[in-house]
């Protein structure tokens, strides 16, 4: 799956200014604020992957070995192997119901694209 606009749906935690563009009028003595995260920004990717984490481990997920790009989902005999990339994820699953269960859920905080089934990987 790929999260849509992640970039821009990521909550940032600091206070950054910034100056418009070109074009856009700024009445004298103002600034903006940016409130969220944006393609460029340089922190973005570590912002989203921050609220991506937090979400999965709200729902249920362990984080597999020293880094958190690997998760692990178990409900009883059922698991959800997941492995994310910035705003990309790949997933395996042993209980198709379960793994429909958690794209709905992740649909609910996400927009997302599911790529469908996965022919071949590199990595």
């Amino acid at each position: 799956f790929d999260i849509k606009g992640a970039f821009l749906c990521t909550p940032i935690d600091r206070e950054i200014y910034l100056k418009l563009p070109p074009g856009y009028a700024q009445p004298p003595g103002k600034t903006a604020r940016l409130r969220r995260s944006l393609y460029g920004f340089r922190q973005a990717p570590l912002a989203f992957h921050s609220l991506f984490e937090k979400w999965l481990l709200n729902y249920g997920f362990k984080p597999i070995g020293g880094d958190s790009v690997t998760f692990l989902y178990c409900e009883g005999t059922s698991v959800i192997l997941l492995s994310i990339y910035v705003d990309d994820g790949i997933a395996a699953c042993n209980n198709k119901e379960l793994y429909q269960r958690f794209l709905k859920d992740l649909g609910k905080d996400f927009e997302f694209s599911n790529q469908g089934t996965v022919n071949w990987y590199l990595g």
